[in-house]
């Protein structure tokens, strides 16, 4: 970040740039799909990049609000998703699929479902956008995220809404007990 800031280095994306390097460094091991807890990552810490989120093993996809892996018995189960907004220990999440049509239960949209027959639970982080107001900061981007993390759901229920042609899927997520509570904290970064 110094030799960006200092504009000795100039990459577009900081956090691709620092992911490249990281896989280099010795004893650098790429993380096995993890199912619940992923040891080292507490409720309410705090992300900048969706590249930190995979390195440890919270969610591994740059892109896409699923992430899936394969269950013991080789059924496909959702492992974690990235969610814009929620309520106090439930959330409404919106499956994924292409707009301008209606939703497919596949990939992640069946992985969620199987979670409910399951019983797997699904780790839940929360992304915020907001504008960097901050001076000097590495990133140069207008518009900033923070991802948090807030531990571990359930998925309860499924159901799919809106007209023909742009049907979606819907899942409800409720937290499961016994976790330390997420207090969303907003710093006055944005």
């Amino acid at each position: 970040m110094q030799a960006v800031e200092q504009r000795s280095l100039m990459v577009r994306r900081i956090d691709l740039a620092a992911d490249k390097l990281i896989r280099k460094l010795p004893g650098f091991t790429k993380l096995r799909p993890i199912i619940g807890d992923v040891p080292g990552v507490e409720v309410g810490d705090e992300f900048l990049y969706r590249v930190e989120l995979a390195l440890v093993g919270l969610h591994r996809p740059y892109q896409g609000g699923i992430d899936t892996t394969r269950g013991e018995t080789g059924v496909l189960i959702a492992i974690s998703v990235v969610a814009s907004r929620g309520y106090p220990d439930e959330l409404i999440y919106t499956g994924s699929g292409k707009d301008g049509g209606d939703q497919k239960l596949g990939h992640g949209n069946l992985a969620l479902k199987n979670c409910i027959e399951r019983k797997t639970p699904v780790r839940v982080i929360h992304g915020f956008k907001g504008q960097n107001r901050e001076e000097g900061s590495h990133s140069r981007a207008k518009e900033i995220s923070t991802f948090t993390y807030d531990g571990l759901y359930h998925v309860v229920d499924c159901w799919r809404e809106g007209r023909p042609g742009s049907k979606v899927f819907k899942y409800k997520l409720r937290r499961c007990p016994g976790q330390p509570a997420l207090r969303f904290v907003r710093k006055n970064k944005f």
